[in-house]
């Protein structure tokens, strides 16, 4: 019976020193992704005490990533922090001038479509691609390209994001949050 109480013990320890690593490691993660010390979400010494702001809003982001990676993206590669943090507290914003020149070459060919044109230019300049990319030249309309498919993929994420957060915290997402000017969006620090 000893032998048995002894085994039980040690895995149980085991299963402490184990949960304890996976928890480090995740902190470092989003230490890593945000840029910032633990103390940032965290009271020094009280590791556990949920009195900063920061802290429950991490736990918000923690189970929206959790949601994108079940929901919109299962079967995709998961996203974590890094994907839109990038060592900043807050994720990049697309820069007006990127989408604003592409729209201006293109002014003549969304004439008649002006809110297409900004559309269009947002995804490009997000993904730093050309119409091409998603589109068969010469028949726009086609949803015969793998990269127009994916498209309809992210779009469930724009009303998945929305779920975590209150009025007064809700972040206004674009695709460049996660792509930052790349065709797929960088999922871990490299």
């Amino acid at each position: 019976m000893r032998f048995i109480i002894a085994i039980a013990a040690v895995l149980l320890a085991a299963g402490i020193a184990n949960a304890q690593d996976e928890a480090q490691a995740r902190m470092r993660l989003w230490s890593t992704s945000l840029g910032v010390q633990c103390v940032h979400c965290h009271v020094e010494d009280a590791w556990s005490d949920p009195s900063k702001p920061v802290f429950q809003f991490a736990q918000r982001m923690m189970r929206m990533v959790n949601g994108i990676n079940a929901g919109p993206l299962k079967g995709i590669e998961p996203i974590t922090c890094w994907t839109c943090h990038r060592g900043q507290t807050r994720p990049a914003r697309l820069p007006r001038p990127l989408w604003e020149g592409i729209q201006s070459a293109h002014s003549t060919d969304f004439a008649s479509k002006p809110d297409r044109a900004l559309a269009m230019s947002v995804y490009s300049a997000s993904l730093g691609v050309e119409c091409s990319h998603c589109h068969e030249a010469g028949n726009w309309t086609a949803t015969t390209k793998p990269a127009h498919a994916m498209v309809e993929k992210m779009q469930p994420i724009f009303d998945e994001i929305p779920k975590y957060f209150d009025e007064t915290r809700r972040p206004t997402t674009q695709c460049f949050m996660c792509h930052q000017g790349g065709p797929t969006p960088e999922r871990v620090k490299r």
